[in-house]
């Protein structure tokens, strides 16, 4: 049976570090509002981190949007360890959000996504 991650070449694509503190969540849900807006296909932030090399060449063609939570920088780093230098970065801590002290709720969200829709 073929591993497919259902990923193109020539896409436009979002991963997102999905970690524990709240930015993170809300980082995974920016991603995956992206992802159900058709703005971007959203893509698992680990594939990257274990797939092969061929499959990380597909990737570099790709228009990625790496969306991390706070400045640890878990999906900057994972594109960095698999040599994928052409990517956007968008940190939510930069949008003035506080680790700890943000909300996951709507109002939060739709001003995160209005920001990276138009990366």
């Amino acid at each position: 049976m073929e591993n497919k991650c259902g990923c193109c070449s020539g896409e436009k694509m979002v991963v997102s570090c999905s970690g524990a503190a709240d930015v993170g969540l809300l980082s995974d849900q920016v991603a995956r509002s992206l992802s159900k807006n058709n703005r971007r296909k959203m893509s698992c932030l680990a594939l990257f981190a274990v797939c092969g090399d061929e499959k990380i060449n597909e990737f570099k063609s790709n228009d990625i949007l790496v969306i991390d939570g706070c400045n640890v920088d878990c999906g900057r780093k994972v594109m960095e360890n698999r040599n994928i230098e052409d990517y956007i970065h968008l940190r939510i801590t930069d949008l003035g959000y506080k680790k700890g002290e943000t909300p996951s709720n709507s109002e939060v969200i739709n001003a995160v996504y209005k920001k990276a829709e138009v990366l």
